[in-house]
């Protein structure tokens, strides 16, 4: 199950268990990784381990429900904007009539493509095993203040918050004849009804959230006491300097040459 206004998903994989830090890194490495190799095998390669880690944490049916309506649209744009219209196109693939596809921006919205979906997949690898409260406790406890480790944790749960909210106002605006569903103009009608509560009840969330903080002494200067302390190990360590290093080192790589 979610947790609450999160993407957290219950679980008790070696990825649940392990430290938010090294999940944090791992994500961002990944990512970065994916947008530095140079090639499609490259960047495959880091999918698949991705989507390896997604298994064996026991979220993969749920990251693609969610990654597949992301993605395919995505690429579908992609393979029709760079695939007809990219100015290095050279080397025709079909033709439909007139119109011309091609080899180069095939090959470019392919590796785009599977850029994004490495940077979906590693973003929700984090988000299901990880809890908010946990990234924003383990980097407190590093060092981080709680105004900064308030607004990680608020970023994090932003998005699931808002689509809860936005959820719950539609089913009401239906339950009083709100037609939401049907041809785009009607959709287009039901836009103002939807969003205007939207932005309103998140403009009170926020005030409300802001007086609940300063009842409870937020901003007092008294030293903090952490709930508890995350599971850490030398391997976990030795991991995240590994990850932190493969970046730099990727760089460095594709500026002498790899290919």
């Amino acid at each position: 199950m979610a947790g609450g206004l999160s993407l957290y998903a219950e679980g008790s994989s070696f990825l649940h268990r392990a430290h938010p830090l090294t999940k944090g890194v791992l994500m961002l490495s990944a990512v970065a990784l994916a947008f530095i190799a140079p090639s499609v095998g490259w960047v495959i390669a880091i999918l698949l381990l991705l989507l390896a880690l997604v298994t064996a944490a026991g979220v993969l049916r749920r990251l693609l429900t969610v990654a597949l309506a992301i993605l395919l649209p995505l690429t579908l744009l992609l393979l029709a904007v760079q695939g007809f219209a990219n100015v290095n196109n050279r080397t025709e693939a079909f033709a439909l009539g007139p119109i011309v596809y091609y080899r180069e921006g095939l090959a470019i919205a392919a590796l785009a493509a599977l850029r994004i979906a490495c940077l979906v997949c590693a973003t929700f690898l984090f988000s299901f095993t990880t809890r908010p409260a946990d990234i924003a406790e383990a980097l407190m406890q590093r060092g981080l203040s709680p105004r900064m480790g308030y607004v990680v944790q608020a970023a994090l749960q932003i998005i699931p918050q808002t689509l809860d909210t936005a959820g719950r106002i539609q089913d009401a605006q239906r339950a009083r004849g709100l037609e939401t569903e049907g041809s785009l103009p009607r959709r287009a009608r039901a836009y103002l009804p939807l969003m205007l509560p939207l932005v309103l009840s998140s403009l009170v969330a926020t005030q409300e959230r802001a007086m609940a903080l300063e009842v409870r002494g937020f901003g007092l200067a008294v030293k903090r006491v952490a709930r508890f302390d995350f599971a850490d190990n030398t391997y976990q360590r030795v991991l995240r300097w590994l990850l932190a290093v493969a970046v730099p080192g990727a760089i460095v790589a594709r500026v002498v040459g790899w290919r």
